[in-house]
């Protein structure tokens, strides 16, 4: 019963883990999955020949060579004539399992009781990291050259020659999935260390550069890239990055920095009885804990090296970065189980099963709002691609300078969008009708935001158009948008338009996870100047459709936005 009941708990959080981001996935691209468009047209036409193909499979994508990636988009092209982007979130969904399988693999050789190692798909399976478990080509990134640096550890733990040169191909995948898969050799080399097996590790340095030389051949250099300006802002992001399982709570960047200078400290220990091998005294080891130890070290180079290039800009506590923040505290937990007593007496246990539940519940509490507002826009983009070739997920500037790829990739099919949540002719007849009108507590408000590019400093303005009193609450699996119709074309456009999440409070004692109201974003340029009529649609789950009348226009000017 003891093995019976972990077991079951386990297969349901990774259940829910999968429908939770099946659900809220989207067929439609955003932002950087536009590269799997322009890749394909770029070879769609059977011109380019093989070398061709190549090239442009290896051409690179800010800083990266998504190779692995692009290679799937291919085949997903050859055998479906078009792209399937909810399906490269199910992949991602597996690649996380399947590295969620091998903390339990090493947890295993341990030989310590099933249920010590239950807090850790807590730990593991939530929202913190929705950038990588919700988006199609940031997550395959993340999640193969993270599956394949794994695998590569796997493969050099049996000792043999052909999983040695395995090991090799894993890395070299992973250097060409993401601009940091290249460290992964790093990590193989720390291994061998740690068994004093200078061959094989001079050896992987060897094969190393050697795929440095084929990553630089034809690199070009992205945007992000710069020194850190301050020794603070460096260990601040160095640590952060570690430790950003902890910027859910207040002061998200010191929480994190505080969090990830206890795992690095922790690590260094255990790196340090690792090293006694060296002395002549070696201290026990557990079983497992080198190969732990080193998917630490993969992460803690990236680290290093993502601060070094990428601090200057400010924090690097990102959702993006966040799934190696999740896989430096499992790691960390186990290896409190390991090495300590204390983690094991019973009492503690429960507490820390206890904290890892709350903090599994507490993620999707902070990160569901987010979540679904994603899954919202991209409905709403639906929409408006069918209708007018527009969206608002992005700045329209990447609309404009995408065209030449994104419209003749829709017309030909393979960029396909499904059928959206509703049709024209339905707003037509809402706007036309006599429903109900809601405009009590309407209003717009400014964020002026400033952005750190290398080039200089970027200073633009945020406008939402936001009610914190009507239309009353929507239900939680409801999406909610804010409809435009523009005065002179008639033309309609939705956007999301999800209020915001009530307080831990209300939410325990009301089981309401939304206030009433709507919330909707609008960048400087979304709009052509004009005069616009107002509506709130909500969609169920089911379908069912309510359309509120917002008794307000909103005019758009070459200064911004009002209301009238």
């Amino acid at each position: 019963m003891l093995r019976f009941l972990p077991i079951v708990a386990i297969c349901t959080v990774i259940l829910l883990f999968f429908l939770y981001n099946f659900y809220f996935s989207v067929d439609f691209p955003f932002q950087d999955d536009f590269l799997f468009v322009q890749f394909i047209h770029a070879i769609s036409d059977g011109k380019v020949g093989f070398a061709g193909l190549i090239q442009e499979m290896f051409r690179t994508f800010n800083d990266h060579k998504a190779v692995v990636p692009r290679f799937i988009s291919l085949l997903d092209y050859w055998l479906t004539g078009r792209l399937h982007l909810r399906f490269y979130i199910v992949l991602v969904s597996l690649n996380l399992t399947y590295i969620f399988y091998f903390l339990y693999l090493n947890f295993c050789k341990a030989k310590l009781p099933l249920y010590y190692f239950l807090p850790v798909p807590f730990l593991f399976f939530h929202p913190l990291y929705h950038e990588v478990s919700g988006w199609a080509l940031t997550g395959m990134q993340h999640s193969y050259l993270t599956a394949f640096t794994v695998t590569a550890i796997i493969l050099v733990s049996r000792g043999t020659k052909p999983a040695f040169y395995g090991a090799m191909l894993c890395c070299f995948l992973a250097t060409f999935t993401h601009g940091n898969g290249i460290l992964s050799f790093p990590a193989i080399i720390f291994f061998f260390l740690c068994y004093k097996d200078f061959r094989k590790a001079i050896l992987t340095g060897v094969f190393m550069f050697l795929c440095l030389g084929i990553y630089l051949a034809g690199y070009e250099s992205g945007q992000a890239g710069n020194l850190p300006n301050n020794a603070v802002q460096f260990f601040s992001s160095l640590f952060g990055f570690v430790g950003s399982a902890m910027s859910l709570w207040a002061m998200p960047e010191l929480s994190s920095a505080v969090w990830g200078f206890v795992i690095v400290v922790c690590m260094v220990l255990v790196t340090f009885r690792v090293a006694s091998v060296y002395f002549k005294k070696p201290a026990a080891i557990k079983p497992g804990t080198i190969e732990l130890l080193t998917l630490f070290a993969f992460i803690f180079i990236s680290s290093t090296v993502i601060a070094v290039f990428r601090s200057w800009a400010g924090t690097t506590v990102a959702s993006r970065f966040q799934l190696y923040a999740s896989l430096s505290t499992a790691i960390f937990y186990l290896f409190l189980v390991f090495y300590t007593d204390f983690f094991r007496k019973k009492w503690v246990y429960t507490a820390v099963l206890a904290l890892s539940v709350f903090y599994w519940g507490y993620s999707h509490y902070r990160f569901t709002g987010t979540v679904a507002a994603k899954k919202t826009t991209y409905l709403a983009d639906i929409y408006n691609w069918r209708n007018n070739r527009s969206m608002y997920s992005v700045e329209r500037s990447i609309v404009n300078y995408g065209g030449f790829y994104l419209f003749p990739a829709y017309e030909k099919g393979y960029f396909w969008v499904p059928e959206s949540v509703v049709e024209k002719k339905e707003l037509d007849s809402m706007f036309a009708a006599k429903g109900p009108v809601v405009d009590k507590g309407l209003y717009i408000e400014t964020w002026d935001i400033h952005r750190v590019l290398r080039e200089g400093n970027d200073d633009i303005v945020f406008y939402f158009v936001s009610s914190n009193a009507s239309p009353r609450r929507k239900h939680f699996w409801d999406d909610r948008f804010l409809v435009i119709k523009d005065t002179s074309t008639g033309s309609i456009s939705l956007m999301n338009g999800n209020p915001k999440t009530e307080t831990r409070k209300n939410i325990i004692t009301t089981g309401n996870y939304y206030k009433n109201g709507f919330n909707t974003l609008l960048r400087e340029k979304d709009l052509d100047p004009g005069i616009y009529d107002l509506g709130i649609l909500d969609v169920s789950d089911a379908g069912q459709k309510t359309f509120y009348r917002i008794g307000r226009q909103l005019v758009c000017t070459a200064h911004g936005y009002a209301l009238k």
